[in-house]
């Protein structure tokens, strides 16, 4: 139980963290010649994060992550009069409802089989997705695409690796979950 009340609430933090940060700022990619909106490098964790609370505890817990992460945004913008903020909350809440739902179809199933590839496979998937739709509602447009994607698979490696370490970095959390 300790262990995924640490994933949520790193979720529902992260979220927010990315939606003000997207509100703001831009950002190089490292190992790229691309710019995103910075809130990327957060995202790009969620996606992993949304697979380890999957396995934790179940997909409705983690579709009720997103809304409620989307909705905190929201609510912080709409208090502090960041109209930029909710714009960005809105599309996240949309593009993460589409792109997380597909990314559940696809880590359900090959989970059972290779956790380290359902996450790799879905996280990837999953931020092709979110990345168009989020940069169509949140700018109006392309222009970060090869950005945001490159920015959030570099960040899903990096928890696809963590994931494949699992077993030496939460040996007592792994067993008691399996």
């Amino acid at each position: 139980m300790k262990l995924f009340l640490t994933l949520a609430l790193c979720y529902l933090g992260l979220v927010i963290l990315a939606n003000w940060l997207a509100s703001a700022y831009v950002v190089g990619v490292p190992l790229t010649p691309y710019q995103a909106p910075a809130g990327v490098f957060c995202i790009g964790a969620v996606l992993v994060l949304r697979d380890w609370i999957q396995q934790l505890r179940g997909l409705v817990w983690t579709m009720s992550l997103v809304y409620t992460a989307g909705l905190i945004s929201w609510g912080v913008g709409d208090l502090a009069g960041w109209t930029s903020l909710e714009k960005i909350a809105i599309a996240s809440v949309i593009a993460f409802t589409v792109s997380e739902t597909i990314e559940a179809v696809i880590f359900t199933p090959i989970r059972k089989r290779n956790l380290s590839l359902g996450v790799a496979a879905s996280a990837t998937i999953g931020n092709a997705v979110d990345s168009f739709l989020f940069l169509i509602i949140a700018f109006g447009g392309m222009d970060f695409f090869w950005g945001q994607f490159w920015g959030k698979s570099e960040m899903i490696a990096i928890g696809t690796l963590f994931t494949m370490m699992r077993r030496w970095l939460l040996p007592i959390a792994v067993s008691s979950a399996s």
